[in-house]
């Protein structure tokens, strides 16, 4: 007689491949038959694409260089949105240069300006086994809605660009000045957290001298030998130096991120203190993950340092003119 396990194992082995399969038809179908099942009437290719013209456009069709101006929606067969353009931003690329997948590309060159439709993908010309993020997955077929708005002169796409590049830097100066904002706010509290009477330098750098030094504080060309310990402001460090391990580096060299050029000014030789960094002044939106450090985009930045040493660039030019003196 058979074990009731054993049928009941069967009939789960059964369910995970219909699952299996089912999960597997959004990628392994064969587009003629999707288009067949669908009762949708397009076009086919002799490189494995279909297309379909809902409005008929008035000018010609695209071809290779040709700078194009679109809308267009991206979705999975079962239609997931994975990428669109926005209505009052549409999308710009040269035909031809590989700005676009293949599949894209190709089918755009069917589509007479001013005409609207549809591009349906094989995976080999879209993201083939790869897929793209977690929005598009390996041997997915894909669809594609557009319309051709406007065929562009060279000189208009070189505007377009520009106009793009000032919309960036505008965007990326704002989300900026957005974050030094709220940099502020944490350092301010971090401060307040710690018992920690800061001073504030304009570039919104915090820093304060737990240990005064001796003689002058650092000046621009000084070569520096710290130690140092850096830390998220959630207290988890990400970096230091070791034992009797030290770092060197001349002040004002961009060999060290901003935060330390502009607040180890503030230091002597022997000063020990806290400098509280914004993100701008330490590695902004771009975030560090190597060997083992790791710094999240936007952080700000903790660091306690003593300066063992400083080595006085302009003093022993001086003394040097002086000895050469001497010697004539």
């Amino acid at each position: 007689m058979v074990s009731k396990n054993i049928i009941l194992s069967f009939l789960l082995t059964i369910s995970a491949l219909s699952i299996l399969i089912a999960q597997n038809e959004q990628t392994d179908i064969d587009l003629a038959t999707y288009l067949s099942t669908q009762n949708i009437t397009a076009t086919a290719t002799d490189v494995g694409l279909f297309y379909e013209i809902t409005k008929e456009g008035t000018g010609r069709k695209p071809k290779i260089g040709d700078y194009l101006a679109l809308n267009f929606k991206g979705k999975l067969l079962d239609g997931t949105v994975f990428e669109a353009s926005e209505p009052a931003d549409p999308f710009v690329f040269q035909v031809g240069y590989r700005q676009v997948i293949r599949g894209w590309d190709l089918g755009i060159r069917e589509f007479p300006l001013g005409s609207k439709g549809t591009i349906y993908i094989p995976p080999n010309l879209g993201y083939g086994k790869r897929g793209a993020g977690q929005q598009v997955p390996p041997n997915a077929a894909l669809q594609f809605e557009v319309e051709v708005l406007k065929i562009l002169t060279e000189q208009e796409y070189d505007e377009y660009m520009e106009e793009l590049e000032r919309k960036e830097q505008a965007a990326y100066e704002a989300e900026i000045k957005n974050q030094f904002i709220k940099d502020k706010k944490l350092i301010q509290e971090y401060a307040l957290s710690q018992k920690l009477r800061t001073k504030r330098t304009a570039s919104g750098l915090s820093y304060v001298i737990t240990k005064k030094g001796k003689g002058e504080n650092a000046n621009v060309g000084d070569e520096l030998e710290v130690t140092y310990e850096g830390y998220l402001l959630d207290g988890k460090p990400f970096d230091a130096t070791k034992g009797k391990e030290t770092y060197k580096f001349p002040l004002g060299s961009r060999k060290v991120i901003k935060g330390w050029e502009e607040g180890l000014l503030h230091f002597a030789e022997g000063s020990e203190g806290i400098l509280l960094i914004p993100s701008k002044m330490a590695y902004g939106p771009r975030a560090i993950y190597e060997e083992n450090v790791a710094i999240p985009a936007n952080s700000v930045l903790v660091f306690k340092i003593k300066v063992e040493s400083i080595k006085r660039a302009e003093k022993e030019k001086e003394e040097g003119g002086k000895a050469e003196g001497r010697k004539g």
